[in-house]
């Protein structure tokens, strides 16, 4: 994924699902060009293997903002604590050279963030994601690229188990 990603000119992205912020703040130190912009209510949620309490992700909120203190304050990471299909309305059509998806696995809303999401993705750019080996995330990549998007590439990039699509 990373060699479809400009390195010399400003770039903006979007990560949605932020759990503790170990992706963001890999992609913000790979990419000293980037500012990104996270997406998490940190609210429980039914994710595709278990209900995940509010408590639970209160903890996690409170690590990705120590994590990512320094982004913040440098401007180049920001939070946007509301639901993926909430969050839509905040971000523009077209503009983000990158999406990197790695939200609730279940089927329904893996394919929802694909399709919801593959609009705010410049020409040119990237959607990626995470977890494509898990049942719901892979069933949605079939059906995304079957409808949308021509094919996906599996990827090691930002992390194991990704995978990017190429708008």
């Amino acid at each position: 994924m990373y060699n479809h990603i400009d390195r010399e000119n400003p770039i903006i992205a979007v990560e949605v699902g932020v759990w503790e912020a170990a992706n963001a703040k890999r992609l913000l130190d790979e990419f000293p060009n980037l500012t990104l912009i996270g997406v998490d209510p940190f609210e429980g949620y039914q994710d595709w293997h278990m209900y995940i309490e509010s408590s639970y992700m209160s903890e996690r909120e409170k690590i990705t903002m120590e994590t990512m203190k320094p982004y913040i304050e440098s401007g180049r990471f920001s939070i946007i604590r509301k639901y993926s299909d909430k969050a839509l309305e905040d971000l523009e059509d077209g503009k983000y050279d990158f999406i990197y998806i790695d939200a609730d696995h279940s089927y329904e809303w893996a394919l929802h963030d694909m399709t919801n999401y593959w609009n705010k993705v410049k020409d040119g750019g990237v959607l990626c994601g995470h977890d494509r080996s898990l049942n719901g995330v892979k069933m949605a990549l079939e059906e995304f690229t079957a409808t949308i998007a021509k094919n996906f590439t599996p990827s090691e990039e930002p992390q194991i188990d990704s995978w990017y699509i190429l708008k």
